[in-house]
């Protein structure tokens, strides 16, 4: 069986994938967002679709839960953010999204 996270030549962790992230959103413009969106939403299994958003989920209520102090104007918008679409969740997606 082959290693789900080197089935593409990759042996990445998450501090690696968050690092290229950083380094893909620093330096893109808005027609690069719009591709990336376009082939996360468009071109990416179903099921990788319903794993991406929680760990978007993950980082949403990771952000909601920052104390003040933790975050300031640079990403004070983000945080707001974060607490009311974990508020609006009502928690029902904090571990994760269904599977099927």
């Amino acid at each position: 069986m082959t290693d789900k996270k080197t089935q593409h030549g990759r042996n990445l962790s998450g501090a690696d994938m968050c690092l290229m992230l950083d380094e893909f959103v620093n330096g893109s413009d808005e027609k690069e967002i719009l591709d990336f969106c376009d082939q996360l939403v468009n071109r990416t299994h179903r099921t990788l679709q319903q794993k991406i958003a929680t760990l978007m989920m993950r980082s949403f209520t990771a952000w909601a839960s920052l104390p003040d102090g933790r975050y300031d104007l640079r990403n004070e918008a983000t945080v707001k953010l974060a607490k009311t679409i974990v508020k609006s969740t009502e928690d029902q997606f904090y571990k994760s999204l269904p599977l099927i």
